[in-house]
């Protein structure tokens, strides 16, 4: 095996890694509510600043989040979902569902 890269399963598991976090999680469920500046979600979650940038540079190397600057005003950073980075997810979650379904009906049929 070849260190420093990383297949795709390595990918998926690091971005559902990053989901493990329960703060990550209350900033995707508002996002999914609409793309909202930075300080509305600190204040919606009741988070400091500094604490929200760390979840969101993690949230936003992993794909899950996109990040565009207030069209009249540069100081504000609007974050919003990655819907294609989510579907992506959610296809790579639904496919370990049915490989696992398959297994267990196989492992049902052999016992019978």
């Amino acid at each position: 095996m070849t260190q420093g890269v990383d297949t795709p399963q390595d990918a998926w598991m690091k971005c559902l890694a990053v989901l493990g976090e329960p703060q990550r999680l209350r900033i995707l469920r508002a996002l999914a509510e609409g793309e909202q500046t930075a300080g509305a979600l600190s204040e919606r979650l009741g988070v400091r600043q500094n604490t929200l940038s760390h979840h969101m540079r993690q949230l936003r190397e992993h794909g899950l989040v996109e990040v565009r600057r207030h069209p009249r005003d540069e100081r504000y950073t609007i974050y919003r979902l990655n819907g294609r980075r989510l579907r992506a997810l959610s296809a790579v979650l639904m496919d370990w569902a049915a490989r696992a379904e398959t297994e267990i009906d196989a492992a049902g049929r052999r016992s019978s």
